[in-house]
């Protein structure tokens, strides 16, 4: 009875000391903030913006600018009946063109299209990444929540053992019991002490952790709920980022094909050449001058008609590869799902055997526990009682904390989509 009353004394002392609350939800919301891979996402968007800019350019004349002096070591002579026409063999030009597309078949706006969806395929990549965060940060949150019912149980049994100390000491006084009983409970007592100073050193350490992640203190005060993200769901329905992934990936194989497939038409614009200089289109007149031309053009990369075909079976097999990726990350999620599953059940039907076990090591260690005032137990028999009620005590509560992990799993492989 003593035992349970401060069993219940130490937890509100605890809640009472609490001045922060925390949830395994807040903390994997805290921890995709907090993570410097978000940082690409913002980069990925610049550089894909800077990319459609750059293809809306594509729309802007073309402008180039040639200047050059030559000399000729021979030029056209003319020897006609009565003269003779020679020109000189320096010859100069300053031009000016200027093509402005009119016709591209699309290509342009295809072009805008793949570096649109070449930007969500990376977003999505590192979204992948990002949720790889709930598992690390939801083992951290377990550890702690572990570790601190540890430290609990152990204060209890050395609280436990203390006392029982002081008794045995009165009991030793009288002759009542050998004072290897005594020793029994000392060692005991210093053991635990270990156990309780290496255990803080190993929450601390999780603690820093932790809050690494989610750019906050942790402390001994930090309230920690145990309970997962969401409820299991039933069902088999899967909403990860790998799978809209998957989906991109296919959208932009056909994107790229499409481009392709665009890149064989014709094009057709008009353009505009200006030049000062000599010789132009009459040669006859070898001053410098200004002359031009101007007129409409169609190219057409006959050539890139003969690996269309070929363009399209890779671009379905590349297809039926993402669909073969996809199906067996499918297949592993389910099997995990399967194994989940089964695994939150029995634990449920453990939690309710746990009650029982604890009610019955209570009343064995609370019948030790007289029998080692008595002297008609040895300090050894009365540990192994003792430290069995503990471990019951203990095993609750690691299995309360092992299914809110358990469920978390479970959400987290379906897909969390709040995160």
């Amino acid at each position: 009875m003593k035992k349970s009353i401060l069993f219940l004394l130490l937890i509100a002392s605890t809640c009472f000391g609490q001045k922060q609350s925390i949830s395994i939800d807040s903390c994997i919301i805290w921890a995709k903030k907090n993570y410097p891979l978000i940082k690409q996402n913002n980069l990925i968007e610049q550089n894909s913006e800077n990319n459609i800019k750059g293809d809306n350019k594509n729309w802007l004349p073309k402008v180039s600018f040639i200047s050059q002096a030559t000399y000729q070591s021979e030029v056209s002579e003319f020897n006609l009946p009565g003269s003779h026409l020679t020109f000189p063999k320096d010859q100069y030009m300053n031009a000016l063109n200027v093509e402005q597309t009119l016709f591209d078949a699309g290509q342009i706006k295809q072009q805008k299209l793949v570096e649109k969806l070449n930007a969500e395929n990376e977003l999505e990549k590192n979204e992948v990444e990002l949720y790889k965060l709930i598992d690390r940060v939801n083992q951290l949150y377990s550890s702690i929540l572990l570790t601190r019912e540890n430290l609990k149980t152990l204060n209890i049994y050395l609280n436990d053992i203390t006392n029982k100390k002081t008794i045995i000491s009165a009991s030793l006084k009288n002759g009542l019991v050998l004072q290897s009983n005594l020793d029994g409970l000392e060692a005991e007592e210093l053991k635990t002490e270990q156990s309780i100073i290496e255990a803080k050193e190993n929450i601390n350490a999780i603690y820093q952790s932790l809050g690494q992640f989610i750019n906050k203190t942790i402390t001994d005060s930090t309230e920690l709920s145990v309970q997962p993200i969401i409820p299991a769901k039933q069902g088999n329905e899967i909403n990860r980022p790998e799978l809209k992934m998957f989906s991109n990936q296919k959208d932009l194989i056909d994107a790229r094909y499409k481009l392709t497939n665009k890149a064989a038409f014709p094009r057709i614009a008009v353009f505009g050449e200006g030049v000062y200089g000599r010789p132009g289109y009459n040669f006859l007149n070898q001053d410098m001058r200004f002359f031009g031309k101007a007129g409409i053009n169609l190219k057409w990369n006959i050539s890139a008609l003969y690996n269309l075909s070929k363009e399209k079976q890779n671009a379905s097999i590349s297809k039926q590869m993402v669909d073969v990726q996809k199906e067996v990350f499918e297949f592993n999620l389910k099997t995990s799902m399967a194994t989940q599953t089964a695994s939150i059940n029995s634990l449920k039907q453990i939690l309710e055997k746990d009650k029982s076990i604890i009610e019955k090591r209570h009343h064995i260690s609370l019948t030790a526990a007289s029998q080692l005032e008595n002297g008609s137990i040895t300090t050894t028999d009365y540990l192994t009682e003792l430290n069995a009620e503990m471990q019951a005590i203990l095993n609750q509560k690691i299995h309360e904390i092992k299914l809110m992990n358990a469920i978390t799993n479970y959400n987290t492989t379906k897909g969390i989509t709040n995160f």
